[in-house]
């Protein structure tokens, strides 16, 4: 995966949403690097039969909004249904 084009291709995304503009510098690091995982692990899926991506999620809100993104993108591409999401402590 070429991480500059994918870093352009969700900042091109995100400086067009009003929310992310609101956020403070740190809060849209966290926001990129999410967008980071998922991609990546919607990636890993997609090329690799064999591979199983896990996401690691430090508290309960990180949790239900990658697994909201998962869910919503899984009518379009079948195979990330082999990403898990497990919650850290």
């Amino acid at each position: 995966m070429n991480e500059k084009l994918l870093t352009k291709f969700i900042l091109s995304f995100l400086i067009e949403k009003q929310d992310y503009l609101s956020l403070t510098q740190e809060q849209q690091t966290i926001v990129f690097e999410t967008c980071k995982t998922i991609m990546t692990a919607i990636y890993n899926a997609i090329k690799y039969d064999n591979v199983f991506p896990v996401i690691m999620c430090g508290d309960v809100e990180a949790f239900k909004v990658i697994e909201k993104s998962i869910k919503q993108v899984a009518d379009f591409l079948p195979s990330v249904e082999k990403i898990k999401i497990h919650l850290i402590h």
